[in-house]
């Protein structure tokens, strides 16, 4: 076959019967191919009927098979990391781990020895239909772009890094798997059957080899989010749930199934977790902050009850926040498995500080009475983080909430204390705020930013690679841009929020026209993919609005920006649980929302979800109070909607 390019060489294909590879010889099937500019249309077809058969054409690329890989939502840089065989949710370790690392993740797809430096996607299990290879050395990329679906059903794409070989990337119609990746796990595969061709019938199909000529990878990343802007989706959006609406029946909710009179909080959950109260990650202050917002008076006063009980009861010895309350007790850890004691996530106390000062200004905004002893909370926690940071360079993945020593490092957990350290640094007016934030940027930026990935903003997915703390960093570097005006944190910023569109779903994705969300309606377009251990989408930003995205369209004017947030603000409103709407949620009460928005195989079915009262309530609650329901920027003729209904 002719060749697109010298680093690319086109193998030769192959078809499969029930798995078995056939003969490529195999007299009766001819395959074709036309090259238009960087797009290639293929078609083959068969003089003779054939059941279940798979087509693969392979791409070799001559790049080094320790290239940076990213298959968007499901992997990045291979997902080269040190494994922890764990069940879902794997714990956190205490031994074997330092303040320098390792950084670890469970058992999923990944290019590394363990696995045969070989990984297998469906398709419909990236965020956006591409794969991309970057050889740092050589300065050169190619971005392989698929088409998610076809009459062949969904397409398969297999990834193959061999030492001293070139990268193979396998295009696969249909994906036929032995066995797939289901949350830390792998299962048998009993229902991906091949296509069947009828005689003399054409099968066409294309892909698209994108050349990439950049000296860095967040300049490559930039390019897997401009084909992701390129490809979204078209579907016209249908009228829902309106933000006024949604935070009605969600702070409803969360006052008749979360509100805890004795303790004085909204749990983080409706009894499914042991921990009553987690500060940060999923519930606590962004719970906090939500309610402070909301415009009923009454629940305003619980969450300000909320916040005196957490400033007065919740610190630690070491001025950090505790991480969790059973009910009884404040915690930072918990006891998971015999020998296995898992130490303060550093998310959940940097979050909460964040949280504790957006309130105290809203407070202030409002004159409303501002205690002394939640401003005293607040600036402990921020010594806290001066204090780590000065003696350790960073603020690690878990610390020891007795004297604030990190336990274990290095991940991006710690992005999450950029925020709190900046607001801080304005309303103490204190310069050693400022300047930790600035080092602590230039430390993520240098260690993950750069490398294509950050990791370790989640609690229940150890350290793989996640959109969680990309976030917490892309919110930070926007603040920190206002604060000092620099290029580079603007730039920075960008690269950031590229490397953030690699999460959101781009495209309209297809349910099962039997499945449940199908049969409520769910357009998925807009779903943020948690990490690349669950590989599953959400509604929402775990745990925000996305307003850092509508701040830098301000200072930019780049519009990819507002079309990012407008479909991750319209997405969400479709989960909410309401009336009439039993067949799926059973007994939910109204007012819950799912995290799992499944358009692939996951630990659910595509186009299934699980029944579950989560963050993304609160993902909801900060969307409908921190974004217009539209936003009009008069100066560049520019409106983006939030709130469908609004229109």
């Amino acid at each position: 076959m002719n060749n697109v390019d010298k680093r690319v060489i086109l193998g030769k294909p192959e078809i499969t019967i029930a798995n078995e590879v056939v003969e490529q010889s195999l007299s009766g099937i001819r395959f074709e191919h036309v090259q238009k500019d960087k797009e290639l249309k293929f078609s083959f077809s068969s003089e003779a009927k054939l059941k279940n058969v798979q087509f693969i054409l392979p791409v070799n690329l001559e790049l080094s098979w320790k290239s940076y890989v990213i298959a968007p939502g499901a992997m990045y840089n291979g997902n080269r990391f040190i494994v922890s065989p764990q069940p879902y949710a794997p714990y956190l370790l205490t031994e074997g781990v330092t303040p320098g690392g390792p950084i670890v993740q469970a058992d999923l797809p990944r290019l590394c020895s363990e696995t045969g430096y070989r990984a297998e996607f469906a398709v419909n299990a990236l965020a956006i239909p591409v794969v991309g290879v970057y050889d740092p050395e050589q300065r050169l990329g190619y971005l392989i772009g698929l088409d998610v679906y076809g009459e062949w059903g969904v397409s398969g794409v297999n990834i193959q890094t061999v030492p001293d070989e070139p990268v193979r990337i396998e295009i696969c119609l249909p994906v036929m798997r032995k066995k797939r990746y289901r949350f830390c796990d792998r299962v048998d595969v009993k229902n991906e059957p091949g296509m069947d061709i009828k005689q003399g019938k054409t099968i066409s199909f294309n892909i698209r080899i994108i050349p990439v000529r950049t000296a860095t990878i967040p300049g490559f990343v930039a390019k897997i989010a401009e084909y992701g802007h390129a490809h979204r989706g078209k579907e016209k959006r249908r009228s829902d749930l309106g933000f006024v609406e949604a935070a009605e029946v969600i702070e409803a909710k969360l006052d008749a199934h979360n509100w805890n009179e004795t303790n004085g909080y909204y749990q983080s959950s409706m009894g499914n977790s042991p921990w009553a109260m987690q500060t940060g990650w999923v519930g606590g202050g962004p719970t906090m902050f939500a309610m402070a917002m909301s415009e009923n008076p009454e629940r305003r006063q619980k969450a300000v009850r909320m916040l005196d009980v957490f400033c007065r009861q919740a610190l630690s010895p070491s001025g950090y926040f505790h991480g969790l309350h059973d009910g009884k007790q404040w915690r930072s850890f918990g006891v998971k498995r015999p020998g296995c004691r898992a130490f303060s996530l550093i998310r959940r106390p940097l979050g909460c500080t964040r949280d504790v000062l957006k309130i105290i200004e809203l407070l202030r905004s409002r004159n409303e009475t501002v205690e002394t002893a939640w401003e005293d909370a607040a600036k402990r926690n921020l010594d806290a983080m001066v204090d780590t940071a000065k003696r350790f360079g960073h603020l690690g993945y878990t610390v020891d909430p007795d004297n604030g020593d990190v336990l274990w490092g290095d991940s991006c957990c710690g992005a999450f204390g950029l925020e709190p350290l900046l607001r801080g640094a304005e309303w103490f007016r204190k310069k050693a705020y400022l300047k930790t934030a600035i080092s602590l940027a230039e430390y993520y930026v240098e260690n993950f930013l750069n490398k294509g990935y950050t990791c370790g903003g989640v609690g229940d997915a150890l350290m793989a690679v996640d959109s969680e703390s990309n976030y917490a960093l892309l919110a930070g570097l926007v603040q920190l841009h206002a604060a000092t005006g620099e290029h580079r944190h603007l730039e920075w910023a960008r690269q950031t929020a590229d490397l953030f569109a690699t999460w959101v779903l781009c495209y309209d994705a297809q349910l099962p026209a039997d499945s449940p969300l199908s049969r409520l309606g769910i357009q998925p377009r807009g779903a943020v993919f948690a990490n690349v251990q669950n590989q599953h989408g959400t509604p929402g930003i775990c745990t925000a609005s996305g307003d850092a995205l509508l701040k830098l369209y301000e200072v930019t004017g780049d519009e990819h920006y507002l079309r990012l947030l407008e479909d991750i603000a319209q997405c969400i409103p479709q989960m909410i649980v309401r009336p009439g709407q039993e067949e799926v949620w059973g007994d939910m009460p109204v007012g819950c929302i799912s995290e799992r928005l499944m358009t692939m195989d996951g630990l659910e079915e595509n186009g299934n979800t699980a029944r579950l009262s989560t963050w993304a309530e609160i993902a909801m609650l900060l969307t409908a109070r921190e974004l217009p329901p539209v936003y009009h920027d008069i100066k560049r003729g520019t409106e983006a909607v939030f709130d469908i209904s609004a229109v």
